[in-house]
C-alpha cells in the first residue's frame, strides 16, 4: 500500500521532533556546563577534572555517546525481532517519544545545590537521554524502509526528513534569542528563561514524535514476521552485505572529512581569508541555505542518474572545494568572493549527503528483505547511524592533533599551516571514500528490487 504525501509529511515530523529535543541536550550542553560560557549553570557542578582527565560535563558527553552507540545497535536489533501490538517500529517510537522529550528538559534541571549530587545526576540523566534517543531514532529510521514502497518514495521521505532537520536546527539556533526575549518581558532569571524555552521545545518535540507513531498504521502496510537472529547473528548477516560494506566505508570517509571542515570553518574564514567572524557566520549560513535549496534539484538528478553517480559527483565537487580551500587567501581575488564561491561549491555535496544516504540504506534493507524474506531494517540503520556518529567523533579527535602537529596551541588561534593541513587531510579522507564507493554496485541492488520498485 502506497503511503500518501500527507503521511510522508507526518513521518518527517518525527525527525523534526528528534532534532528539536536533541538540540539543547546535544549542541548546547557544553555551552551551559562550562565555566567560561554560562556561570549560572557551571557553578552547580564540579569543574575540576576527574582523575586529571575529564570534567563532569566532558565525562557525561563521552558516556552519553557510548550509550548512544550501544543503544542504537540494541534498539535496531530489538525492533527487528520484537512483535509489538502497535507495530514493531511504531511501538518503540510510541514507548520512547515522551520520555526522550522529557529527558531533554531534565538534562538542564539540576535537583540540588550540592555539587556532587548535581554532577552524578548530570551523568545519569545524560546517559538516559542518549539511550532513549536511540530507542526512538533507530526504529524511526527503519520505518522508512517499510513505508517507502518504491525508490522514489524513499527519496521523497528522505528529502522531507532533510527539510525537517533543517527546520529544527533553525529553531534550535533561536533558543538563546527566545530566552533573552522571555527574560526581558518577564522577571525570570537567564537560567529560568532558558529552561522555559527548552520545556516548550520539549513539549513540541514530544507531539511531533508521537504523531507518526499514532497516525502511521505500520501493520496495515503488509504482514511481517519478527527476525529470530541473535544479536551476533544479526550483526554478522547485515555486516556481510558487500554493497553495504562498501557504502559504509565511503560514507564514513565523507563524515570524517566534512566534520573536519565544519570544525575549522570559522578559522578557515578568519585566518586564511582574513575576514571577520561576522563574515564566517554569514558564509556558514550560505552553505546551510544553499544546501537546503538544492534538496529538490538533487531529487530530480537522482531520478536521472541514480544515487551512486550522484554520490560520485558530490565527492568530486567536495574534493575540488577542499583542495581549492587549501590555497584560500592566496588567490589574487577578493577574499569575500573566494569565500562565497567555496561556500556554494560545498553546499552541493552537503545537499547530496543530507538526503541520499537514508534512502540508499533503505534500498539496501529492502533488497536484503527481497532476497531473504526477513526485514532487518533496524540493524541496517543502526550500523549506519553508528558509522556516521563515529566519523564525527574521529574528526573531533583528529582536528586538535593536526593543529598541535603544525606547532599551534589548542588555546590560541591556530596557524594557517595547521588549518591547511586539516584541509589536505580532509581531501585525503574524501579520496578514500571516493574509491570505496566503487564497491557499491547500484545496478545489482536495483536488479533485486525489480521494476515494481
Amino acid at each position: 500500500m502506497t503511503v500518501s504525501f500527507g503521511k510522508k509529511v507526518v513521518y518527517a515530523l518525527g525527525q523534526l521532533g528528534l532534532v528539536l529535543c536533541a538540540y539543547g541536550a546535544g549542541k548546547l550542553f557544553l555551552t551551559f556546563y562550562t565555566p567560561n560560557t554560562a556561570p549560572f549553570f557551571a557553578n552547580h557542578i564540579h569543574q575540576a577534572p576527574l582523575f586529571g582527565l575529564f570534567t563532569v560535563a566532558g565525562l557525561a558527553i563521552a558516556l552519553g555517546q557510548i550509550a548512544d552507540a550501544g543503544a542504537s545497535l540494541a534498539s535496531g536489533w530489538l525492533s527487528d525481532r520484537t512483535l509489538l501490538k502497535h507495530g514493531r517500529r511504531t511501538g518503540f517510537m510510541l514507548f520512547s517519544a515522551v520520555p526522550v522529550a522529557f529527558a531533554s528538559f531534565m538534562v538542564f534541571f539540576l535537583p540540588s545545590t550540592n555539587l556532587t549530587v548535581n554532577s552524578v545526576y548530570l551523568v545519569v540523566i545524560t546517559l538516559i537521554f542518549y539511550t532513549l534517543l536511540s530507542f526512538y531514532a533507530t526504529p524511526y529510521l527503519a520505518l522508512l524502509a517499510e513505508i517507502g514502497k518504491t525508490r522514489q518514495d524513499r527519496m521523497v521521505l528522505s528529502i522531507l526528513m532533510g527539510v525537517a532537520t533543517a527546520t529544527a536546527s533553525l529553531l534550535g539556533n533561536r533558543i538563546f534569542t527566545l530566552a533573552d526575549l522571555l527574560r526581558r518581558v518577564t522577571t525570570l532569571s537567564p537560567s529560568d528563561a532558558f529552561k522555559s524555552i527548552i520545556a516548550v521545545y520539549a513539549l513540541v518535540a514530544a507531539v511531533c514524535m508521537l504523531l507518526p507513531a499514532f497516525l502511521i498504521k505500520e501493520k496495515e502496510n503488509e504482514p511481517f514476521e519478527p527476525v529470530r537472529d541473535s544479536f551476533r547473528q544479526a550483526l554478522s548477516v547485515v555486516g556481510k552485505d558487500k554493497h553495504f560494506q562498501s557504502y559504509l566505508l565511503a560514507d564514513s570517509m565523507f563524515r570524517i572529512a566534512s566534520a573536519l571542515f565544519i570544525a575549522g570553518f570559522s578559522w578557515f574564514v578568519t585566518v586564511l581569508l582574513k575576514l571577520d567572524q561576522r563574515a564566517a557566520n554569514l558564509l556558514l549560513l550560505t552553505v546551510f541555505f544553499s544546501n537546503l535549496a538544492l534538496f529538490y534539484p538533487v531529487f530530480v538528478l537522482v531520478q536521472i542518474v541514480g544515487k551512486r553517480k550522484m554520490l560520485f559527483i558530490a565527492y568530486v565537487l567536495f574534493m575540488v572545494a577542499l583542495i581549492a580551500s587549501v590555497f584560500a587567501g592566496l588567490y589574487p581575488i577578493d577574499p569575500w568572493f573566494q569565500g562565497m564561491v567555496l561556500a556554494f561549491m560545498l553546499s552541493i555535496p552537503y545537499a547530496v549527503f543530507s538526503v541520499v544516504p537514508n534512502a540508499l540504506v533503505a534500498d539496501l534493507a529492502v533488497a536484503a528483505e527481497r532476497k531473504t524474506g526477513e526485514k532487518r531494517g533496524g540493524m541496517y540503520f543502526a550500523i549506519h547511524t553508528l558509522i556516521v556518529k563515529s566519523g564525527v567523533i574521529i574528526a573531533g579527535l583528529l582536528f586538535p592533533l593536526f593543529i598541535v602537529f603544525s606547532g599551534s596551541s589548542l588555546f590560541r588561534q591556530p596557524k594557517g599551516i595547521g588549518l591547511r593541513l586539516v584541509l589536505i587531510c580532509a581531501a585525503v579522507f574524501s579520496l578514500v571514500g571516493f574509491f570505496a564507493l566503487f564497491g557499491y554496485h547500484e545496478k545489482e541492488v536495483s536488479a533485486v528490487l525489480g521494476d515494481r520498485d
